[in-house]
């Protein structure tokens, strides 16, 4: 399957950052990918994907913020994304621009 790229706007405790969030659906409810924000790209771990686009995944990213392990979900449609990332700083809102 096609790889499908959302650029997104993420909440962190510093304000809203861009970022992208990048998927290869495997066909079977699976996905793989990368996340990137502040200039760090982390791959994306157990993804999970189902036929109404709600998504679940595991991130480890470090950025100059140090390293950070998040569970992100939400759900893409439209060609847009809807979610969150939960990670020791917080649930963190991630959302394709037109969303905000």
């Amino acid at each position: 399957m096609a790889t499908e790229t959302y650029e997104a706007i993420i909440k962190i405790p510093m304000g809203k950052k861009p970022c992208t969030f990048t998927i290869d659906r495997k066909g079977d409810g699976t996905f793989e990918g990368e996340f990137t924000v502040l200039g760090s790209t982390a791959p994306i771990h157990n993804g999970k994907i189902d036929d109404d686009g709600n998504y679940s995944c595991d991130c480890a990213i470090t950025t100059f913020l140090g390293t950070m392990e998040s569970v992100a979900e939400g759900r893409i449609h439209d060609g847009l994304i809807d979610g969150v990332a939960k990670a020791r700083i917080g649930v963190l809102p991630m959302k394709s621009k037109e969303l905000w």
